[in-house]
């Protein structure tokens, strides 16, 4: 009896192999067939996807394309064989044509979005209409391609036929068997039950004490008591992942809550901001009519010079109102730094001079963001020789300085006041958030550097500040002329 029981369970054990390596090696062959069919129909999908966003980025330039297709373009390159043995199998060698022509058509994309960063619209579309074309041909080529599989595999069909019947003798063969060991596997099966139940027991104990981070319980050949095994680890995972989500959604809330006094902070500032203009703006007529009145009451008591300085005042406010513009050429921004110059020099007559180096060339060929130089001065007018005119030494020198570098607009002002420390030079150059400023920053150094910063987002060293103690301050302001600057509220 123990002789045939262990002949049986060997035969038992063989045909089962059997029919595993069997089932296995026929699911290998049919996986095969279909994940290759379904890989090329992957890369044809992905290829169709990536013509339209594509598309969508050369027609709209939009940021969200672009970046849709950097994802997509990876996923292609990604799925190409790195390397494609060389064979004479006319299907094979057809399919690694195909590669070639894919990326030959990524190549080309690539073309395409350097001419559209380049605004070339004629350079672009035209490589667009030769992609399409080269698409529709991959397309045909990707059937042709499939078809072409499809009908090597019609002999492997055949023997995959006899293979399966091969597989439905032994699995009548492996029924029988299984009626020979009933008891044993009924024995073994209550074993497999009780053990499960054990530690479900055991895991039921530890998630009512709200441990939810314990791992898994591992399944059972039981199918029955596996599905109850899987069921149990479902719950215990969607259980934690509710509290985590919860727990998320909580700190998505504080979140919103802290973006909604964000937003208004900002409308404050913006309503603070829009008074001021407002105040700024109050009736500039009369302010000019006040400053001829006293021009001409000058002039009438022989006060030339008096009347000269009240005139430069009139040319100097004109100019800051009259320009509207954000972005302004040059010339703008000197013609106002001369006016303020002469005002300067009438006050400051004996112990400041002030000088202004330029290039006259440079004056209509460049544009720079309206009022930064005179705020600049007039910073180190306030700040950098506070403790000279208190104590009556040197002579104060303010240098302006504009010139071209390369692409550069290099825009530089100089002083031989008494300087700052590093560290107050890095906090005037650390960009703010609105939080952080101060609503009644509207001039200044301060307000210059933030607005260089808003201006060119994307350049961090548009302006540095060059100083020690004692050493004068030089503020060095470097503008990309190829670059247009964002002007977008």
């Amino acid at each position: 009896m123990l002789l045939s029981i262990l002949g049986t369970f060997l035969i038992f054990a063989f045909s089962t192999g059997y029919i595993l390596l069997s089932a296995k090696n026929l699911q290998a062959r049919s996986d095969t067939i279909f994940e290759q069919e379904r890989f090329i129909k992957s890369v044809q999908e992905d290829l169709n996807r990536y013509q339209g966003s594509l598309l969508e980025y050369l027609s709209t330039r939009s940021s969200n394309a672009l970046a849709r297709i950097l994802i997509e373009a990876q996923t292609l390159r990604g799925k190409i064989p790195a390397y494609i043995s060389i064979t004479t199998n006319a299907v094979e060698l057809r399919e690694r044509e195909l590669y070639s022509l894919i990326r030959a058509y990524l190549n080309l994309a690539d073309t395409a979005m350097e001419e559209k960063r380049g605004r070339n619209i004629a350079a672009y579309t035209r490589i667009y209409d030769e992609m399409a074309g080269l698409l529709e041909y991959i397309n045909r080529e990707i059937e042709a391609v499939s078809t072409g599989r499809f009908r090597s595999q019609m002999d492997a069909y055949g023997l995959f036929i006899a293979r399966a019947g091969d597989l439905q003798l032994w699995n009548l063969l492996f029924i029988i068997f299984i009626y020979l060991f009933a008891i044993l596997i009924l024995l073994y099966s209550m074993g497999q039950i009780t053990d499960p139940m054990t530690r479900l027991s055991a895991m039921a104990a530890k998630l009512s004490a709200g441990n939810f981070s314990i791992d898994d319980i591992e399944g059972s050949p039981v199918h029955e008591m596996d599905q109850m095994v899987d069921a149990f680890n479902k719950m215990k995972n969607e259980i934690r992942n509710y509290i985590e989500e919860m727990r998320w959604q909580e700190s998505m809330k504080q979140e919103y809550m802290q973006e909604k006094m964000r937003n208004m902070k900002m409308e404050g500032l913006v309503r603070h901001m829009e008074i001021y203009t407002l105040q700024a703006q109050m009736n500039p007529h009369f302010l000019f009519n006040t400053i001829n009145t006293g021009m001409q009451l000058a002039i009438v008591e022989g006060a030339d010079r008096t009347s000269e300085y009240m005139e430069y005042m009139a040319k100097l406010f004109r100019h800051i109102i009259r320009n509207k513009e954000i972005i302004v050429p040059l010339r703008h921004e000197i013609e106002g730094l001369q006016y303020y110059f002469y005002i300067l020099k009438v006050r400051f007559p004996h112990n400041l001079d002030l000088v202004l180096d330029y290039d006259e060339a440079l004056l209509d060929a460049v544009r720079a963001p309206a009022s930064v130089l005179q705020p600049l001065v007039e910073n180190c007018v306030i700040h950098a020789f506070k403790d000279e005119a208190a104590e009556g030494g040197r002579r104060s020198l303010i240098n302006v300085r504009a010139e071209k570098e390369g692409r550069h607009l290099v825009l530089s002002v100089r002083d031989n006041g008494g300087g700052m420390d590093s560290e107050t030079a890095q906090r005037l150059l650390h960009p703010q958030s609105i939080e952080e400023s101060s609503v009644s920053r509207v001039m200044g150094l301060e307000n210059v550097i933030q607005r260089l910063y808003f201006f060119y987002p994307d350049d961090p060293d548009v302006v540095k500040i060059e100083t020690a103690p004692g050493r004068g301050t030089a503020v060095i302001i470097r503008i990309d002329t190829g670059r247009e600057p964002c002007i977008v509220f």
